[in-house]
């Protein structure tokens, strides 16, 4: 089993200003998370960067907000991630592409189905609006599409929050 402990802010947050929420992934284009802190820069808002694991699932939730968490897959073992090593990437992936761009910004780990986890962050932190990439280009993207549905899709029929989805480009594009 895996312990996340909740992640801080950079910057300092001012009550009562908007928040916009965007979904991240390991190895995303940082096209979109660029993108949802211009927006956020332009509303004025703090920016909450939320990557749900579908590979994990929740065991529980202690009172500071630490996420215990386990594989779905029985055979993956927590040793061969190390323990949060993808989600400590993430973290510093996001630090990377936001450092400088004056937006405040923290970074939330999750697991499970993104539509649900964007949702409840949006719900938790009274989000002015949810920011996802577009599907991923290839093969890959369109199976996803097909089996699962769309991200952006479930969104907008399934919660109140407004959604915006930014284009990803494919790798090599302009």
């Amino acid at each position: 089993m895996t312990r996340s402990a909740p992640h801080p802010w950079h910057g300092t947050p001012v009550p009562g200003t908007p928040t916009v929420v965007v979904g991240v992934l390991p190895r995303q284009s940082p096209t979109v998370v660029l993108g949802a802190a211009a927006l956020a820069r332009a509303m004025g808002a703090s920016l909450v960067c939320v990557w749900a694991d579908p590979a994990r699932t929740l065991v529980a939730e202690e009172p500071d907000g630490t996420l215990v968490t386990t594989p779905l897959d029985p055979d993956h073992a927590d040793r061969l991630d190390g323990d949060g090593v993808a989600e400590t990437a993430m973290a510093e992936q996001l630090a990377a592409h936001l450092e400088g761009s004056g937006v405040t910004w923290r970074f939330v780990y999750t697991v499970g189905e993104a539509s649900r986890a964007l949702a409840r962050v949006a719900r938790e932190t009274g989000a002015a609006q949810i920011v996802i990439g577009s599907r991923r280009p290839g093969v890959g993207g369109w199976m996803n599409h097909l089996i699962g549905g769309s991200t952006a899709g479930r969104l907008a029929h399934t919660q109140p929050f407004p959604v915006t989805i930014v284009p990803v480009s494919p790798e090599g594009a302009p």
